[in-house]
């Protein structure tokens, strides 16, 4: 998902999502929309000004929300902001209903994050509903914390919360793998800094990988892990694409015959069976993303072709089958310093280094 400015084609959208947002909120019993609900006037308004964002997931806007440079309700507080200064204040958060239970909330926040640091501004205001739980829930969640509350222009009270954004620390970075091997050579590449394992960084759970591509992914897995440990999170994703195949085994090449490596083997041999193009590559996309919401990606590639039979003892995977074009040899008949230092992870890690 996508995190920019609206576009006034989107503004009917805009106002589908906010009515079905109220509608919601009523459901639940929330006061929050219902005597003072967001009107296409406001809309409009908002997006004259450029402060109207959506979340973009594809071709459908996800979720919501406006976002300020100064809320005239937050210069009184019956209690204390975090600090003084500039800040962004976000408004009218919404998902679409097909997006809800989606972390919409979070991506947007996420947004806001990005824009405030790309105008040089160190902090987050919002308010809502005291009885709003579920996005009190989703601020606590995301690191506001609550400072008081606020009267806003309808003269209904509102609590008040506020994050104040810390320098992103770019000398520890998460490895978002339980691969040791892979670990093991992102701590190579990135010698200057401290790589650290998932578990390491306290990282629970498993990310589905349901990307169409490489780099869809990389950017699920790093976003995940960024999420959960606050900290810079680096993921990467790889297969084998053979072009008698159309690029199969593809996204799904550890998952090929529904077996183990040896399995995923003897049905890449069974289905190249007469085939004379045994031309395939080795692709690999990475992924950085900050908890600013900044994301990075890069990729790379190694050429070879599919052997008849395997050859080697090596590696892992598809190894043994994997003629390289470089090394004149499979990669499991080569050592590790010799298959590092032509593969498609090495070479999208140093792409990946290079715009750093």
């Amino acid at each position: 998902m996508t995190f920019g400015r609206a576009r006034e084609e989107d503004l009917p959208a805009i106002g589908k999502i906010l009515a079905a947002a109220r509608e919601y909120l009523g459901e639940q019993g929330l006061d929050q929309w219902q005597k003072f609900a967001p009107t296409e006037e406001d809309t409009r308004r908002h997006f004259g000004r450029g402060e109207q964002y959506v979340l973009r997931d594809g071709a459908e806007i996800a979720g919501v929300c406006v976002v300020v440079p100064h809320e005239p309700a937050y210069d009184h507080i019956d209690g204390a902001w975090r600090q003084e200064g500039g800040y962004l204040a976000i408004h009218r958060v919404a998902a679409s209903p097909q997006a809800r239970r989606r972390g919409v909330a979070s991506a947007l926040f996420a947004g806001a994050e990005a824009l405030a640091r790309e105008r040089g501004v160190r902090a987050l205001r919002i308010d809502t509903h005291k009885d709003n739980l579920p996005m009190r829930g989703a601020l606590e969640k995301n690191g506001f914390i609550y400072c008081g509350t606020v009267v806003i222009a309808t003269g209904e009270r509102r609590v008040a919360y506020e994050k104040i954004l810390a320098e992103a620390d770019m000398q520890t970075i998460v490895a978002a793998t339980g691969n040791m091997h892979k670990l093991k050579e992102i701590r190579a590449i990135f010698a200057d800094k401290t790589i650290l394992s998932e578990r390491e960084a306290g990282f629970s759970g498993e990310v589905e990988e349901t990307g169409e591509t490489f780099v869809e992914n990389a950017l699920l897995k790093a976003r995940a892990v960024c999420a959960q440990t606050g900290m810079p999170a680096l993921a990467d994703d790889s297969g084998l694409c053979v072009d008698a195949l159309g690029g199969a085994p593809g996204v799904r090449s550890a998952r090929y015959s529904g077996g183990g490596d040896a399995e995923n083997r003897a049905l890449l041999l069974k289905n190249l069976s007469g085939k004379t193009d045994r031309r395939a590559h080795f692709a690999c996309a990475v992924a950085l993303v900050f908890p600013d919401g900044r994301e990075i990606t890069a990729e790379g590639r190694t050429e070879g072709s599919i052997l008849a039979a395997e050859r080697g003892e090596n590696g892992f995977g598809y190894d043994s089958l994997f003629f390289s074009d470089d090394l004149q040899k499979s990669f499991a008949e080569a050592d590790e310093a010799e298959k590092n230092a032509v593969s498609h992870r090495g070479r999208a890690l140093k792409a990946l280094e290079a715009k750093l």
